[in-house]
């Protein structure tokens, strides 16, 4: 074997453990790294995106009233999540069980009953909204004062702090 041959089956025997590290360090910064948490502001639009889809099955024209506190919770570990809390007023002879019962089917299959095992005395469902970054969603039918009203109240996933404070 000439001395040529040689030095470069010498330098490429080098190289090769330097690869690996170079791949396996790749591998752990894209496949086995942690997922970042999205943004505050992503996970509150998600959210509310999927009440909005919730108020949109409800008949048109009716009063939503918005909680107006949209300061972030603090997640177990890091991170913050978003609580929101819709409030609508329904007609004259609303059914609220003939809503909470077609709910699930109306919303399609990104939203998925999630069992709560509690025995309440008002209609009322507890939904995954998988195509909403899984936030969750309670839709309840409550009698008021004011008359009947559905409360829906949705909590979204981990994420990152808020970069600015909350609009």
């Amino acid at each position: 074997m000439s001395p040529r041959k040689q030095n470069e089956r010498g330098a490429l025997d080098a190289t090769r453990p330097a690869s690996a590290l170079l791949a396996a360090g790749a591998l752990i910064l894209t496949g086995c790294a942690p997922t970042p948490l999205p943004s505050y502001e992503t996970v509150r639009g998600q959210a509310q995106s999927a009440m909005q889809r919730v108020v949109d099955e409800l008949p048109t024209g009716l009063e939503i009233a918005k909680n107006p506190s949209d300061e972030p919770f603090g997640c177990s570990g890091d991170g913050v999540f978003y609580t929101g809390q819709w409030t609508i007023a329904t007609p004259e002879g609303f059914d609220g069980q003939a809503f909470v019962d077609r709910l699930p089917d109306a919303l399609g299959e990104e939203f998925l009953v999630e069992e709560t095992g509690l025995d309440l005395n008002y209609p009322s469902v507890s939904m995954i909204a998988t195509g909403y970054m899984n936030s969750t969603l309670d839709v309840s039918v409550l009698t008021r004062d004011e008359g009947v009203v559905v409360d829906i109240l949705s909590t979204s996933r981990c994420a990152q702090d808020p970069v600015s404070p909350s609009p």
